[in-house]
Parts: C-alpha cells; structure tokens; sequence
C-alpha cells in the first residue's frame, strides 16, 4: 500500500469542468449546450454567503456553489415531479405493528472507509461497453471502493454494504473477497457471505478483465490478473478501514434516511420495450402533467453521523446507467457516480488516508434500477456517439452536467430526513436459476401479460443471449445487427444478423452451429435447454456445461467451448436497515422490473416495519439484463440480454419471496448450491517491461507550461514518462497541480482525482487493441489541468510521476505559470 505523503489539501476541485461552458445554462429553458453561449459575459454576482442550510459542510461555500450551479438547469422542463410520489415508498397504511427488541430502535453503530481501486489506466478496454476498438490511455478520475459497516445494537447484528466503481461485479470479486476476510480471524468473525453486499457503480470505463468466466474477459484480450487483484485488495481495504471505524466508535446514534425525486437527470434509453407492458399499470406512474413517467426519479440516501455532529457518510442510491463517458473516452473514469461521489467527499474534507479510528467522510453513489435508465437526455436529438446526447458539448462536460445534478441532490438530502426505526437483519439464497420453476401461487396470480405470451409451464431456461444482444443499447450501440429481432421475423434476417456476429460467434462455437442448432431451431435439440426462450433467436448459449451424452458431436463441443462462459448459480439477498429493505440482485433491472419487484417486497416485509425498498442491481455477480414477461418479447437489446429466458422476473419474484418470508418469520433459509468457483482460461498476453527514456532522463519536461494564465484557462506540460502500468501509484497521484505558498513550500491544489486534472500516457507505438506491445521503449505522458475560474491568483507548477522498469522512481516538474485575472465566485 502506497502512502500518499502529498495529501491533497485543494480547496479548488472543479466540480464544474464545464462550467466556463455551460454557467448561462439557467437561462434557456431546453438546457442544450448550443443555448449556454456568453457565460462569461454575464455580470458577476455577489460573493456566495454560507445560508443555515448548507452549515453542516465542510466547505459551504462550494456547496452552495452546486446546490446553485446552473448546470442542474440543462435540460430544465424534460421532466415533472411524479403523482405518485417517491416509489421506493409503501403506503403506510400497509406497514404493521412490530414487536420485538427492535421494535422501536432508533440507535445504531456505523462506520465507514474507501480505498483506490484504479488499476492499469493504459492500453485497457472498459467493462461494459466491450468495445475492443477502445484503448485506454490515461485518466480522468480514478475509482474507489467505499465501504459501510452498520449494527443494531437492539439484536447485534451487523451489514456490511460495499459500493464500488467498477462495471461489473463478477462473481469472482465476490469470491476473492470473501476469501480474504475468511482468513483474518477478526475479520471473519464479523463479515460472511450472509451480510456483506457488494456492489458495482456500472462505470463503462474502468478497466475491464477481471472476471473467472470468459463472459467478463472475451473481448478484452483475456483475464488481467494485475485489474483483478487491485479491485479486490482495494474492497478488502475499505472494508478493513470501516471494520476500523465502527469498531472505534462505540456511542450510538440515528440513521437519517431521506427520499427524493430528481428530475432531468435520467431517461428510459429502451421506450419500445416500455410501452409492451400493461396500459393500466404504466398509468400507475404518471407525471403532474399526465405524461408516463417511464424511468425512476427516486434517490434514496442514508445519511451517517454520530451526536457528536462529526459526519461519517451517505449512501446514496439512483438508477441511472453511467455511460456518458462513451467507448470513444481513451480514458479510466468513475464516470458521473465517481464524479458525485469525489465532489461530496471534496465538500466534507475527505481525508482519503487518515487513521480509520478517526471519521473521514465516504460518499458512495451506489446503483439501484438502471437497467433502462440513460443519463444521456438528449439522445434522442443527439444519438451516439454525439458528446452532446449528454447535454455538453464534450463527454467531460456532460459528465459534469449529470454528477453536478446528483450531488447537489444529495447534499440538498444530507439536510433532510426522517430517522430509520427498527433493527438491522440480512437474508441470503444463491439460486440455480436455470433450473427454476414458477410455482408459487401469489407470484403467479400477479402476473398480467396478455394471453399469447402464457405458458403452462413457467420455467426458467439454460442462458443464452438473443440475436439483438450485439446490437448493444442507444447508449453506445453495437456495429452490428439490430434490436427488436424476434422468432417472427424472417430465418434469412436472423442468419444474417448472425453472421454479422460471427467475429465473436467463432471464439464460442461455429457459425455453422448457430446456423443449424440455434436461433429459431433450438426445439430440434430439446437436452440443450433452450426450447423455453419463446420469441429469442438464440444466438449464443452461455452455461451449457453441464449438460453430457447423446448430443451430436458438434453440440458437445460446443459445450466444452461454453461451459465457462458464466454461471448459472446467482445470489439473491435482502439486507433490512431499520425501515429500510435494500433488495440486491446481480442484473442490470430495468424501471418496471423493479417497480413489481419493490411492491411485492414491500407487502411482504410490511410486517417486520419495511416502508421503503431499494432494488440495487449489479450486486454480488453479474448476469446481464432483468426485463418483464412484456418487455421481453420485444427483443430489444435489454429483453435479448435476459439471459434465463422470459420467466426470469417471475422466477426471481418467487425466490425473494422466499427471502422475505424467512426475514419475517425469523426462520434460518438453506444458502443453496455454492458459487461456482472456476479459473479463467482465456489470458492477457504477459506484460513485458521494457521502459526506455530515449534521448531524455525520465522526468524531463518535453513541452512546458505557458509562462502566464487567467482563471478558467488549460495549462499542460509534457514529459518523458514509463509505462503507468508499473506502478499503478494507489492512494496516491500520478499527477498534481500546486501552489507556491508564501513560506516557499510548493501545496497540492489538485490530484488526478479531479476531473479537471487529465494525465494523458502517449506510447511510441499506438496499437490498435487494447494490448501492451512486447516492446514499451520511450514513452511521453501530459498533464493537464483546467483552472478553476475561481482560482485564487499566484503562482503554480504542474508535476507528473511514475516508475520505469528499468530505471526506477521518476518525477518531472513544470516551469511555473503566474496565475491571474478576475476571478469567479465558483469553480
């Protein structure tokens, strides 16, 4: 573990990278990027003055600044406040009286820690987009793990809750943490597969290859051991740091819990499939206005602080799907939840490595249903991959615009809130669910799909992905084939549509096999378990291992081929806070997925106080996409992506019932088969150091700064650098902008956790996939930093560090640059 001895003390995080662009945003009511021109012409307004509602911050003038920012303006009028109100809330009518020790509890014990997590931030791909014409080669913000540890000290029992910025989380994480903490006997005594929840932000853009199934690593060159380890020693980090908290920390104190709607934030990316379910049920959630409100506004947060006032964090949950920072981004980003999280921890004062005995403020925007939610508003004007689908006129500026507006709610739900009452409990099931069969008769009455799209049997099948699945969705869509392609479209489209996959169809099993065997075809080999997937050509099979005999010999090769493709066993867990049910599921859950699911779970643990539900996909594995019976039939990428067939809702339904109802009764349920535990088989080509400085020392500066800037300006300076790979420089920074300060010591302003502060790594020889070449030589490396606008004149300096093999610790420091100008009241 590296030790930052450069703590960042900025007080100028550019929350705004956009501002400059886009501060006249308030003043057009479509919000588009083309209406924010002459900003910077408007009269300056008085110097913000910290309000009573922003003093509980660390830093209330910054606060206020993104709590006013007119960034929350773009796209102003998209959006009205819900009839219904927030939907993670039950009527309370429903909401029985609890008996019990915890009946009336409102005290619990919390702590919180965060450690890094960014791994190789060049020549990498990200998980989620699988584009293997992306090639990572720098950063933009970096990604950490924040981890929560909460206890009722009414019946003792403790949660931990993980949110992590990665894009997945395979069930190999899981795994790998879970093994750790098994092998700290303090640390095991406390934290099991029952009541640890680990959870993926869904960045697109963090570095990809870390998972044990070939799903994870297929198009990313293979499994990359080095991205593997620093994400699970980063979780097993934070967890220790928050293990250390609460243990330091005996005095109890209540949970705030505060619900809101936030508007103009999100829209449902995948409307076709929408508009399949039921008339009735859509006009359960309208607008103010009358309009269908089709994707989620809630945001739920749980706010942490002890009587003692000192603030220990928030957990915040809102689906929406990180992707405004696009496959075409050569850059590692936390992306807009990263960037929300790094702005509140920037207002409270984060001190990212301080003893974890003492409190240090960790905000963890965690997902919940984003399943079909895009942050990307205007991608209907401005398709991909247009910067400005995001509102901004680059993907920078539309990450700013849609973090600014989930921070600035979270921090207007820091000073609300209503106190969590009741005790803390937890609930686990890994389900084969491949094998699941709908039989539960309260599941099955519930069910509201019209007549042609009934069965008799309602059973889940072995997973399979659709001919749409290539396509990708409107977020960053595929090269290839179209969504909405079902059995009933013509067998000479779908063969075509599979041919155009056949780059990838040959790396699992022949086209031919496709051909003959699968799409619309798979009645002719009923022992392959696929004849359940109703209107989904199949394209590609992805837990067929463990089928064996009597199949032609090309299917058995097949198997061999897919079998570690990825799993059938997933879990399923409950954790109750108090009031609070966080439901956590291993698929991406689209809006009315997760509306079925929050009712049915909400009329269940009404008796044990539960008036609020969150249901947090990509938790604990990853399994691809969770759509209704509807949705599903019309094949669009999300319905394509539901591995199980169409009965997964249903079967998931019934199986956390059965959660529930444990909860309830307070009876111990059987966890179920193990999760899988395999190795991976496809691996990243070795990395070979071989640094060079070239003509220069590493360090040297190749190009300067400008000798003299204003506020709002870009400075760069470039130098001779390493691979980034050789140090990966965790907890710390391969970059720095700092101030000289009048005592001649130089004081960091800004570390590459800023999104205003971009190291870019330039290898001699680009390649054309995301691969280290056998031969790094020299390579170059900028830094660059966009002043806030509110910089305090004087003078600065940009720094760039690394570690070359061979050759060592490296630094290289810029001339300085004498900052000056009017200056702006926020960044």
């Amino acid at each position: 573990m590296k030790n930052n001895k450069n703590r960042t003390v900025s007080r100028h995080f550019g929350l705004a990278f956009a501002s400059a662009l886009l501060m006249a945003c308030g003043g057009d009511e479509d919000g588009s990027a083309a209406a924010q021109q002459g900003a910077d012409h408007k009269e300056p307004k008085p110097p913000v003055e910290a309000s009573q509602s922003v003093a509980a911050f660390a830093n209330p003038e910054l606060a206020q600044c993104v709590i006013e920012s007119p960034l929350r303006a773009v796209g102003k009028g998209r959006d009205a406040p819900s009839m219904v109100g927030p939907e993670t809330r039950s009527a309370q009518t429903i909401v029985q009286a609890v008996a019990g020790s915890c009946a009336n509890n409102q005290e619990f014990r919390f702590g919180s820690g965060l450690s890094d997590i960014t791994g190789p931030i060049a020549l990498k791909s990200g998980a989620g987009w699988e584009d293997t014409g992306q090639v990572m080669l720098g950063l933009h913000q970096r990604q950490y793990a924040r981890a929560f540890a909460i206890e009722s000290p009414c019946n003792g029992k403790r949660v931990m809750f993980v949110s992590a910025d990665i894009g997945l989380m395979w069930g190999s994480i899981r795994n790998g943490v879970l093994d750790a903490l098994a092998k700290d006997s303090e640390l095991a005594a406390y934290y099991t597969a029952d009541n640890l929840m680990l959870s993926a932000t869904h960045t697109h853009n963090g570095p990809a290859g870390y998972a044990h199934h070939e799903a994870g690593n297929a198009l990313h060159l293979g499994f990359d051991s080095l991205v593997y380890k620093t994400i699970v020693n980063g979780i097993v980090d934070a967890i220790v740091r928050a293990h250390r908290n609460i243990e330091a920390n005996d005095q109890t104190a209540p949970i705030e819990m505060a619900v809101g709607e936030l508007l103009n934030t999100n829209i449902n990316r995948s409307r076709p499939a929408y508009a399949m379910n039921p008339e009735q049920e859509r006009q359960q959630y309208v607008n103010v206005r009358g309009e269908e409100v089709d994707v989620a506004k809630t945001m739920v947060q749980l706010n942490l602080r002890r009587k003692s006032g000192s603030p220990v964090g928030v957990i915040n949950w809102f689906g929406v799907h990180p992707t405004v920072m696009g496959p075409e981004v050569p850059y590692v980003s936390s992306d807009v939840k990263g960037f929300a999280s790094l702005g509140f921890e920037e207002i409270m004062a984060t001190e990212y490595r301080a003893d974890p005995g003492k409190d240090s403020f960790v905000a963890a925007f965690a997902q919940a249903d984003e399943g079909d939610a895009s942050p990307n508003i205007f991608i209907n004007e401005f398709p991909h991959p247009d910067p400005r689908r995001g509102g901004g006129e680059t993907p920078m500026d539309s990450n700013a615009i849609s973090g600014t507006k989930q921070l600035a709610r979270a921090l207007e739900l820091w000073q609300e809130g209503q106190l969590l009452t009741g005790g803390v409990d937890y609930r686990l099931l890994h389900v084969q669910m491949n094998k699941v069969t709908v039989t539960d008769p309260k599941v099955l009455s519930r069910l509201e799909h019209p007549p042609e799209l009934d069965v008799a049997s309602k059973q889940t099948c072995n997973a399979a992905l659709g001919v749409s699945f290539p396509a990708g969705a409107e977020d960053g869509p595929g090269p290839i084939s179209q969504e909405g392609l079902t059995c009933s479209v013509s067998p000479d489209l779908l063969k075509s549509a599979a041919s155009d996959f056949a780059g990838l169809t040959e790396m699992a099993m022949p086209l031919q096999v496709v051909s003959d065997f699968l799409l619309c075809n798979v009645q002719h080999l009923p022992l392959l378990g696929l004849g359940c997937h109703a209107e989904k050509p199949i394209l590609l099979p992805t837990n067929l291992g463990e089928i064996a005999g009597g199949l032609p010999n090309t299917v058995t090769g097949l198997l061999g081929l897919t079998s570690n493709f990825e799993p059938a066993v997933h879990p399923l867990q409950i954790f109750q806070i108090g009031n609070l049910a966080l439901v956590g599921l291993p698929w991406e859950v689209t809006t009315m997925s997760a509306r079925r699911l929050r009712e049915m779970v909400l009329e269940e643990l009404a008796p044990v106080g539960v008036d609020t539900v969150v249901i947090a996909g990509l938790v604990n594995g990853y399994i691809h996409y969770l759509t209704t019976r509807e949705e599903y039939a019309s094949q669009q990428y999300e319905g394509a992506s539901t591995a199980f067939g169409p009965w997964s809702l249903a079967a998931v339904s019934q199986e956390l019932r059965k959660l529930a109802d444990s909860m309830v009764q307070g009876t111990v349920l059987p966890v179920g088969p193990d999760l899988p535990q395999v190795k991976p088989v496809l691996r990243r080509p070795l990395y070979i150091p071989s640094d060079s400085p070239g003509e220069q020392a590493f360090g040297t500066v190749l190009e300067d700064v400008s000798a003299v800037a204003a506020p709002g300006d870009e400075i760069s300076a470039r130098f001779q650098a390493s691979h980034p790979r050789n140090d990966l420089m965790l907890n710390d920074s391969y970059a720095y902008a700092e101030r000289l300060n009048e005592d001649g010591n130089w004081e960091v302003v800004a570390t590459d956790r800023a999104p205003n502060l971009l190291y870019t790594w330039h290898p001699k020889f680009l390649p054309p996939f995301a691969i280290d070449l056998p031969f790094t030589g020299a390579s170059e490396a900028t830094v660059s930093w966009q002043l806030p606008r509110n910089l305090e004149p004087g003078t600065y300096r940009l720094r760039a560090k690394g570690v070359a093999q061979p050759g060592g610790a490296w630094e290289g420091v810029s001339g300085v640059v004498e900052v000056a100008g009017s200056l702006a009241i926020c960044p």
